[in-house]
């Protein structure tokens, strides 16, 4: 089951700062890999979790603060543009952080 946590305006950077309390539990931790996945299956959004080195999905870096870099080709299946806005979900079921863009249809 997914909680909302924030809902914000997506910035230039691409960066999402994710909750220190479920970085932790979802093993997020700075410096490791996570994975992001799109799921287009699931309204368009984009799963964030703890890295399967395995899987070929793209992977990128928690930074030291705890944010993460969404990557342009993800923005752009998402049609992302600058300061639109997008809600960070927790799913404790599945540790992980999902992203949903909020549309204005």
């Amino acid at each position: 089951m997914l909680t909302m946590y924030k809902c914000k305006n997506f910035n230039k950077t691409g960066k999402i700062l994710l909750p220190s309390k479920w970085r932790s539990q979802f093993g997020l931790l700075p410096g490791k890999l996570a994975d992001l996945r799109f799921d287009h299956d699931n309204h368009d959004q984009i799963i964030i979790e703890k890295a399967n080195l395995e899987s070929t999905h793209n992977k990128r870096l928690i930074s030291e603060n705890g944010s993460i870099h969404i990557p342009k080709e993800l923005q752009q299946l998402l049609d992302i543009t600058e300061e639109e806005e997008y809600c960070l979900y927790i799913d404790e079921e599945d540790k992980n952080f999902v992203l949903k863009m909020i549309s204005e249809n």
